[in-house]
């Protein structure tokens, strides 16, 4: 779990290094919650908790706020892949898609940073310490969508990505640029409602014991 002391740290804290890459795609699995219509990423119940904000729409970046699948990042960067998408096996509140694997959204990669210090110095929990780096990814452009516009991802499409076996946490989907292309295309052409998000995590984030306090 994160520190609340670096959850509060300004993404600008640290150095970010241009990061050059081809138009390839990484597909990544994240929870999504099952109190909202809207596929936000899993918000705790309460705090302390080993729920990490990620994808972090909010300041478009993936692996800063704690160094879960550090491997994954790695991965990333050492094949020089451009495009970050977000699966997630919907759990939210329509009914009609219960369970679907959807695709709800994009990072464009731009920028990278090695934030293994910050983590162990920082974070109460962190997997990187036996790692040579620990590279967080900053996104110069972000896309999300609901979930009635997100591009499904049926056994036939991960059969034509060429994925087999079972989707999990760990799980990364490689995309070529044609397939990428596809799946930007699709989400580029629906209406960007990352706000919508980011204002409906605010909205189901749990009070800590202090704020509690201060409204009695």
């Amino acid at each position: 779990m994160a520190n609340d002391v670096f959850m509060n740290r300004s993404i600008e804290m640290v150095s970010w290094q241009d990061y050059r890459a081809s138009n390839t795609g990484m597909v990544v699995f994240y929870s999504s919650d099952p109190v909202s219509e809207l596929p936000i990423r899993e918000v705790p119940e309460q705090y302390p908790s080993d729920i990490l904000p990620e994808p972090n729409y909010e300041t478009a970046t993936f692996g800063f706020y704690g160094c879960a699948r550090t491997k994954i990042r790695a991965t990333f960067i050492k094949s020089k892949i451009r495009y970050l998408f977000f699966i997630t096996k919907y759990a939210g509140t329509d009914a009609d898609l219960k369970d679907e694997y959807l695709i709800t959204g994009y990072y464009r990669v731009t920028k990278i940073a090695d934030v293994k210090k910050q983590h162990i110095r920082y974070c109460s929990d962190y997997s990187c310490l036996d790692e040579k780096e620990c590279f967080a990814l900053r996104a110069e452009e972000s896309h999300f969508v609901s979930v009635k516009d997100a591009f499904r991802v049926t056994p036939q499409q991960l059969k034509a990505w060429d994925f087999k076996g079972r989707i999990t946490r760990q799980s990364r989907i490689l995309l070529n640029e044609e397939q990428a292309a596809a799946v930007i295309e699709h989400i580029k052409s629906k209406p960007d409602i990352k706000e919508q998000y980011i204002e409906e995590t605010a909205r189901l984030q749990p009070h800590n014991g202090s704020e509690e306090e201060e409204s009695e």
